[in-house]
């Protein structure tokens, strides 16, 4: 009697998506986890669907990812966990799923050319470091599309998405909690909507604690992990007034600051707190261990793919707005004062 992928992935207490992504031959998955999961599929007796197979087989959905600044959407874990939720949601439906990269500063126009000549039942579009801009090229596609990970006003599309202004202000509110009246913002010097919206969450709450948002404390950083260590580096060799606790707006940001701060003596969370976002594995890495904001990164995925599945299979002509709600990790890098 055969195994499903389910049952492999309990017996090998992993996650369901990375064994869909090992059967499937996808990128993204260490050789070693690549050959545990192989291993066992051979022992136990998986046997992968035929039906399935063939069903799939003429059924494609792209998943595009617009690489704009290449400073954000990169091969980081965030995106990889993100991509594990798209690629078992499609493979659960029936669906094959190919990645395509799109790059702002090539053809544009030929880059679209060759996508509406793939043959394809959707779209998913990585929308995090677009603009209302970008958006337009893709409206005259005619082929079913869900933006994720990204929203404007001005465009009227279907779209799932993380809370961020919902998130960066649950964040800033943690640290109101634990007594400090003084807190800095590590604000990303590249402005996608996701950094805007926490920025908005980050004020807000600052408002709604009666704590002056015109302050010395925020701080330009690019968002990538050795330039936000030497960005950060470079503001505290001027010797400036910290506040008790800063906001980063991700977590690349708050784990270098860490790092920073530990290089000019600075101790965290004695000195000075640091709250994240995202909840990327290296926050179980730093010294201290960085609390930050969970995002159900592979639950993004996979509600993108039930969205799309929904434009293609009902033929729905209304748009809607999925948010996802963050939740507060706690760990060591935040103190009561």
């Amino acid at each position: 009697m055969s195994i499903s992928a389910k049952e492999l992935a309990e017996k090998l207490n992993i996650s369901p998506a990375t064994v869909s992504m090992v059967l499937n031959n996808k990128p993204g998955i260490s050789e070693q986890t690549r050959k545990i999961v192989m291993d066992a599929a051979a022992e136990f007796g998986f046997q992968s669907s035929k039906k399935q197979l063939q069903k799939s087989k003429n059924r494609t959905i792209q998943f595009v990812i617009y690489k704009k600044y290449g400073t954000v959407v990169s091969d980081t874990p965030f995106f990889s966990q993100v991509t594990e939720g798209i690629n078992y949601q499609c493979s659960q439906n029936g669906y094959h799923l190919q990645i395509t990269y799109l790059y702002d500063n090539e053809d544009r126009n030929q880059q679209l050319e060759d996508l509406k000549n793939t043959s394809c039942d959707g779209i998913l579009l990585l929308g995090t470091e677009m603009t209302p801009k970008d958006y337009q090229y893709f409206q005259n596609l005619k082929i079913p599309f869900v933006i994720l990970d990204s929203y404007f006003d001005e465009i009227n599309c279907d779209a799932v998405l993380i809370n961020n202004a919902q998130g960066s202000y649950l964040a800033t509110q943690f640290l109101t909690t634990k007594g400090h009246k003084q807190i800095g913002y590590l604000r990303s010097n590249i402005r996608i909507s996701n950094f805007v919206e926490r920025e908005d969450g980050y004020y807000k709450s600052l408002r709604h604690n009666n704590i002056p948002t015109s302050h010395p404390y925020v701080v330009n950083i690019t968002p990538t992990t050795e330039q936000a260590y030497l960005d950060i580096c470079n503001y505290l060799k001027n010797k400036p007034d910290l506040p008790t606790a800063f906001f980063a707006d991700n977590d690349i940001i708050g784990a270098a600051a860490i790092r920073a701060f530990k290089e000019f003596g600075i101790t965290v969370p004695e000195q000075v707190s640091i709250i994240g976002f995202d909840d990327m594995p290296i926050c179980q890495f730093t010294d201290p261990t960085l609390t930050t904001m969970y995002v159900p990164k592979q639950r993004l995925g996979a509600l993108a793919v039930d969205r799309l599945l929904s434009c293609i299979n009902d033929g729905n002509t209304e748009h809607i707005k999925i948010e996802l709600a963050v939740q507060l990790m706690e760990r060591n890098s935040v103190k009561e004062v």
